[in-house]
């Protein structure tokens, strides 16, 4: 892999990110155990609160013979990152193609 983005690797990526986003639409929201303490497991809510049925994103981690299990700040985590991932993506996504429009 060459320390350059190409147009092509940009592409291939914003594809990818609008293809999880036709089947999982925003906004992803994430319901961190170790943070709110409602008694169940950490998750991302995928969509709108008010869909029926509702999509939700339950990660499981597995560390040799360790699963880490909510509530667990390291689980958390990652559920954070993936709660946040569609924003964070096309933000930087957005940050690049305006920074190569200036460069231009």
């Amino acid at each position: 892999m060459s320390d350059n983005l190409s147009d092509a690797d940009f592409d291939e990526i914003e594809q990818r990110v609008m293809k999880a986003l036709e089947v999982a639409p925003p906004p992803w929201v994430e319901h961190l155990e170790s943070r709110y303490a409602t008694g169940g497991t950490s998750f991302v809510q995928v969509g709108p609160a008010d869909i029926d049925p509702e999509i939700e994103m339950y990660v499981n981690v597995q560390v040799g013979d360790d699963q880490w299990r909510s509530p667990d700040a390291r689980l958390d985590a990652i559920i954070d990152f993936f709660g946040h991932a569609p924003d964070d993506v096309q933000r930087l996504l957005d940050e690049i193609r305006r920074i190569r429009k200036q460069q231009a």
